[in-house]
C-alpha cells in the first residue's frame, strides 16, 4: 500500500526540492530578522503619555473690605509688590502733588546717577549760582536750606536735604548738577514717567512748588511702588534725622514715619494741593509682614493727614486676609495609561493667598502629560491668583511612581506601541 502510494506521489524536481528549501530558509531568516528588529524596537519605543484628569479646586470666600477713609480729599493703596490698587477714595481725576514731585526728580537722578544705599557719592562743589537758587526759592516762599558758596556737599547730601528736609533749593541744585538746567531735567523726565506706566502724571518743574505737577492718588501708588523698590530711595526717605555739612541737623518731614508701621515715603505742600503725603507702612497680616503702598491728597494740616493715614494703614491691613487656598498633599489631578498603571498629582506645599476683603481667589492647575513618573518628580505647576497680588506658585509633584508596563505588554501590544 505504502509502495502504491510512494509510486502515486509525484516526484519533485531538484530545481522544486531547491525552491522550498530557499522557501523555508528565508523564512526563518524573515523571522529571525523581524525578531531581531522587533523585539529590541519594542522594548526601547516610547510610551504615549496619559493626559491628566484635572481637579477643580475653589477656595472658601472671605468678608468684604472697607476702609477708613477721611471726608475729604483723594486717596488710594494697594501691595507694595502687588499691581493696581486695592481702594480709592474720593475723585479720580489728577490733584496737585506738590513736593511728592521729589520722588520722581530723585528717581530719575538716579538713573543718570547711580548710588547704592549707604554711598556718598559724587562731591559737588556750591556756587554762587546756589545761593542765587537759594534767594529764588525763599522769595517763592518755599522750604528751604541755608547754602554758602565753596561748601562741599555730596550727591546723598543732596538728595537728603531734597527727600528728608524737601528743601526747595538744593533740590534745584540737584536738578542742575545732574542734568545741567530744569528743562534738561523735564525732558528727562517726561521719557522716564512714560516708560515707567505714569504717562498722566505732568510736572512743570522739578521742585514741586507748581500747581501743574499733578496725579492721581491711582498713579501715585504706581509711583512708590517705583520708589520703594529703589533701595537708596526707600533708605533715605525712611531717615528720621541726618548730618549734613553746614546744615547740620535735618528732620524728615514726614512727622508719621515709625508710627502705625509707616516707613516712608514723602510729605507734600502748597496752597493749592492741601497736605499730601506718599507713604508706605508695613503691617502684621496673620503673622506675617506685609507692605502696603498709598497716597492721601489734600488734606487740611499735616496733623490730620498723619491721622488718616495711620487710619488707612490700620483698617487696610485689618481687611487683608492669609487663605491657604491649596493645603500640601492635596490631590491635583489623576493618570491611568492604557496599559493599567496609574498615579496622581498632589501638592508639593501648601499655598498661601493674600487676600483683600471679598476678593475672589482662583486657582489653576497646569499638569503634564505623563507616560512614567518618579514618585514626587515635578509634574506640573499651580498658580494661585488674587485680585492686586503677586501670583504664588508652588510645585505639582507625582504621588507614587509611574513604572514602565514592562517586555511581556510591549512585545504584545505592537498596535498600541506604535500607531498610538
Amino acid at each position: 500500500m505504502s509502495s502504491e502510494t510512494e509510486q502515486s506521489r509525484p516526484r519533485l524536481s531538484r530545481q522544486q526540492i531547491y525552491r522550498r528549501r530557499r522557501i523555508v530558509v528565508f523564512g526563518l531568516l524573515g523571522v529571525l530578522l523581524a525578531t531581531v528588529v522587533y523585539v529590541p524596537s519594542a522594548l526601547a519605543a516610547p510610551l504615549e503619555a496619559a493626559q491628566p484628569e484635572v481637579a477643580v479646586i475653589e477656595p472658601g470666600a472671605t468678608e468684604a473690605a472697607a476702609v477708613e477713609w477721611p471726608d475729604y480729599g483723594r486717596g488710594a493703596i494697594g501691595l507694595a509688590d502687588g499691581s493696581g490698587v486695592l481702594a480709592t477714595n474720593g475723585v479720580e481725576d489728577p490733584g496737585v502733588i506738590a513736593s511728592v514731585t521729589k520722588i520722581v526728580t530723585n528717581l530719575v537722578v538716579l538713573q543718570e546717577h547711580p548710588l547704592a544705599p549707604g554711598e556718598e557719592g559724587p562731591e559737588v562743589t556750591m556756587t554762587q549760582a546756589d545761593v542765587d537758587l537759594w534767594n529764588f526759592w525763599v522769595a517763592d516762599n518755599a522750604s528751604v536750606q541755608p547754602v554758602a558758596a565753596g561748601t562741599v556737599l555730596s550727591q546723598r547730601d543732596l538728595m537728603e536735604l531734597s527727600l528728608i528736609s524737601s528743601a526747595a533749593n538744593y533740590t534745584n541744585s540737584l536738578i542742575v548738577w545732574a542734568f545741567g538746567d530744569m528743562g534738561a531735567f523735564l525732558a528727562e523726565a517726561r521719557t522716564w514717567l512714560d516708560g515707567h506706566g505714569l504717562a498722566a502724571v505732568q510736572l512743570e518743574e522739578g521742585v514741586g512748588l507748581a500747581p501743574g505737577n499733578t496725579a492721581t492718588a491711582s498713579d501715585l501708588v504706581t509711583l512708590a511702588r517705583i520708589a520703594l523698590a529703589d533701595p537708596t530711595i526707600a533708605e533715605i526717605a525712611g531717615t528720621a534725622t541726618a548730618e549734613v555739612p553746614l546744615v547740620g541737623t535735618i528732620e524728615n518731614t514726614n512727622t508719621v514715619l515709625g508710627v502705625g508701621g509707616v516707613t516712608g515715603l514723602k510729605t507734600g505742600y502748597t496752597t493749592e494741593a492741601g497736605y499730601n503725603l506718599l507713604f508706605s507702612a508695613t503691617v502684621d497680616v496673620d503673622g506675617a509682614p506685609v507692605t502696603l503702598v498709598g497716597a492721601l491728597l489734600g488734606g487740611p494740616s499735616r496733623a490730620a493727614t498723619d491721622e488718616a493715614v495711620v487710619r488707612i494703614v490700620a483698617s487696610a491691613a485689618a481687611n487683608l486676609h492669609r487663605v491657604t487656598a491649596v493645603e500640601a498633599g492635596a490631590e491635583l489631578g489623576a493618570y491611568e495609561t492604557e496599559w493599567g498603571g496609574a498615579t496622581t498629582a498632589v501638592a508639593a506645599e501648601s499655598a498661601a493667598a493674600l487676600v483683600w476683603g471679598d476678593d475672589a481667589v482662583s486657582v489653576a492647575i497646569e499638569l503634564e502629560p505623563l507616560a512614567t513618573a518618579e514618585q514626587d518628580e515635578r509634574i506640573g505647576t499651580v498658580t494661585v491668583s488674587t485680585p492686586g497680588a503677586p501670583d504664588v506658585e508652588i510645585a505639582a509633584i507625582a504621588g507614587e511612581a509611574l513604572g514602565d508596563p514592562g517586555p511581556i505588554w510591549r512585545l504584545t501590544h505592537p498596535v498600541e506601541l506604535f500607531t498610538g
